[in-house]
């Protein structure tokens, strides 16, 4: 009797424990996702955008442009600038980059700007060093701006009110945010690529003024 009692006690005992391992399991991977989702977003259409006009870039450390010199998205005023937002260790922005490197070669000669921010997501993606790797590896000869660190928050990111890593902004001739791209061109074959690459071909069409 008292051994029958005993195994039942057990298994109760068992059970109750099974029951909080799984709730605590559960809730661990929800608040994963949870972490997750606020950084990456897919998008299987360009989302149109309607804006007065473009924030400035805020200051920080440039790569590929002359001398290290800082760009002003004002000065590309008169042409279509392409403008992205990454950081080296998210695999869906390090997906994205051949994207950026075809339309370079693609629109090479036309009034196309491309320029990359990259805005680190771990202490270890703000190395300069690191940066300055990655772009190397994956053949980046377009300007980017290493976003800077102020009272903790990163000044572009938040000057362009971004979410998510990637995101591509298309701006206009005239110095507007017209579309923007959000997660991976390719995810679930969605063609973003050459959908975003059609619609800079009709914002080259546009008139500057």
């Amino acid at each position: 009797m008292l051994a029958s009692i005993s195994r039942s006690n057990f298994l109760e005992s068992s059970l109750r424990d099974g029951q909080v391992l799984f709730r605590v399991v559960s809730t661990f991977a929800a608040v994963f996702f949870l972490m997750i989702s606020s950084h990456i977003s897919f998008a299987e259409e360009p989302i149109r955008v309607n804006s007065n006009a473009v924030p400035e870039l805020a200051p920080g450390t440039w790569f590929n442009t002359p001398k290290g010199l800082p760009l002003k998205l004002s000065a590309f005023k008169g042409k279509v600038t392409i403008l992205h937002f990454w950081t080296l260790g998210c695999i869906n922005c390090r997906r994205n980059l051949p994207a950026y490197n075809r339309w370079r070669k693609k629109f090479e000669g036309k009034e196309v700007e491309i320029v990359g921010i990259h805005t680190p997501e771990t202490p270890g993606e703000a190395s300069k060093a690191a940066v300055s790797k990655a772009i190397k590896k994956h053949g980046i000869v377009y300007p980017v701006l290493v976003d800077s660190l102020v009272q903790g928050r990163y000044s572009n990111w938040d000057r362009w009110d971004q979410h998510f890593w990637p995101t591509v902004y298309l701006i206009d001739k005239k110095g507007k945010v017209r579309w923007r791209w959000e997660g991976e061109l390719e995810y679930d074959r969605s063609g973003g690529e050459a959908k975003m690459a059609a619609l800079v071909e009709k914002l080259l069409m546009e008139e500057a003024n």
